[in-house]
């Protein structure tokens, strides 16, 4: 792919675990070095922060930014949020420079085995685990529409895109 693929999203976002209903509209690009696996991660994530005061969205893969933050007053990065696996070294470089550090990952147990271990060392950080099943199903989606409903709720997430119906478990790893 030589450019990116340009969206019109529209998401409207029911987060019944927070208590707040939003919806969210902007122009977003799946970029030509980004996988659909991690696009979809990353709006998924925007949903997920975007309850509480204005959530950024790294749409341009700015490598200084995380895929998802929030911020404070003074610009201080109080949440960021990366969708997919990180090195360990990584991990423990971007906890530093954040309050909270939260990856979003695709359900794949060997990586998640490969650095478990060693992430008593990051006391800041949460692992959330979407199933496989459910980004891949989102992932083919894409080339209807990116208009999707979403409902957030304590261990589940589910998008309807007015076509089709997804549900997934969350599951918190860490």
């Amino acid at each position: 792919m030589s450019k990116p693929f340009v969206f019109k999203a529209r998401l409207n976002v029911a987060d019944l675990f927070h208590h707040a209903n939003h919806q969210e509209v902007f122009t977003t690009a799946l970029q030509k070095a980004e996988t659909l696996d991690h696009f979809v991660l990353k709006l998924l994530g925007y949903c997920a922060l975007s309850y509480e005061q204005e959530a950024h969205l790294n749409s341009l893969s700015e490598k200084q930014k995380p895929d998802v933050w929030l911020e404070d007053e003074q610009g201080y990065i109080t949440v960021a949020l990366y969708a997919g696996e990180m090195d360990l070294e990584d991990i423990v470089r971007v906890a530093k420079q954040s309050q909270k550090l939260v990856l979003l990952i695709k359900e794949g147990a060997q990586w998640f085995d490969s650095v478990s271990e060693r992430l008593s060392y990051v006391d800041n950080i949460s692992i959330f685990q979407l199933e496989a099943d459910f980004i891949d199903s989102l992932s083919e989606a894409l080339s209807r529409s990116l208009h999707w409903d979403i409902v957030i709720e304590q261990n589940q997430i589910s998008v309807s895109d007015k076509t089709e119906y997804y549900e997934t478990t969350v599951v918190k790893l860490v």
